[in-house]
């Protein structure tokens, strides 16, 4: 079983999309060059996989990763171009079934680069070089894909809402990871953080993940799906996504056909959290 538990790498789509949204001067809700082009966000995370093994009990992961992350948006050909520069890593699996796998700063070397359109969809220019586990347990795609959210790419008004679904697929070390969501965003109006005011957007939706691959010569396949909700704030005077807090609850089977068993009932829950440094 220690084949199945070390599969937790390949649960890449877990993470919840969060990111910059809010009324441009022009008027609308859409990706452009903020008026403070490099920030530093902060970002935390927390997973928990439960999987029931029949007799042999319930087997329990738990992921833990907390990075610092310089960003800087530019003009691009489709709109904003991003660099995102790793300043700092801690990403952690703890499994019963063997030793915790982890990755820092140092397995990710050089920038992640992509461009993105106003609504926010995403296209890769480079990525960086990953040693160790950093390609599962930080995987720079995912970063491309869920970050930052879709939006309308249009004018919205308070108590709006727009719809749109993402899809991708991103290869690991140790398999592929097929993660398909639709997601559905609110624009409920003003709040007042710290005497700022800022613009509060909800988010919910679900989304489907596969995982594959090969562990030590086993094949196994992780399926699960669920639900996705979050919280988003958005500061329209300085155009920048300020913080974000994300839940997921999702749940699935586990099957590895050279074990001789039938697929293993699986629960994923987790917390995904960023915040923008200095506020």
């Amino acid at each position: 079983m220690k084949s199945v538990a070390a599969t937790f790498v390949l649960l890449l789509g877990l993470t919840a999309c969060a990111g910059p949204g809010g009324m441009s001067p022009s008027g609308g809700l859409m990706y452009q060059v903020p008026e403070t082009p490099s920030v530093v966000y902060l970002t935390g995370d927390t997973s928990s996989i439960d999987i029931d093994a029949g007799p042999m009990g319930t087997m329990t992961m738990r992921g833990t990763g907390a990075a610092t992350m310089a960003v800087t948006f530019a003009p691009g050909e489709t709109g904003v171009q991003v660099t995102a520069t790793f300043q700092e890593l801690n990403a952690r699996l703890s499994q019963p079934m063997g030793g915790a796998q982890t990755a820092t700063e140092d397995d990710l070397v050089g920038d992640l680069v992509f461009t993105m359109d106003p609504q926010g969809h995403t296209t890769v220019v480079s990525v960086p070089e990953t040693k160790g586990m950093a390609g599962e347990l930080a995987n720079p795609h995912n970063l491309v894909y869920e970050f930052f959210p879709l939006l309308p790419g249009g004018a919205v008004d308070p108590g709006e809402s727009w719809t749109d679904s993402l899809h991708y697929q991103i290869e690991t070390g140790m398999g592929e990871v097929e993660s398909s969501s639709t997601m559905t965003y609110t624009l409920h109006g003003d709040t007042v953080v710290d005497g700022v005011r800022l613009l509060h957007i909800t988010m919910a939706g679900t989304a489907d993940v596969v995982g594959s691959g090969v562990t030590e010569g086993m094949e196994v396949t992780q399926i699960f799906s669920g639900d996705v909700t979050g919280t988003i704030l958005w500061d329209p005077a300085r155009s920048l996504y300020v913080s974000g807090v994300f839940d997921r609850d999702m749940d699935g089977t586990v099957e590895v056909p050279a074990a001789g068993m039938p697929p293993m009932p699986m629960k994923v829950t987790g917390t995904s959290r960023v915040t923008i440094q200095g506020g």
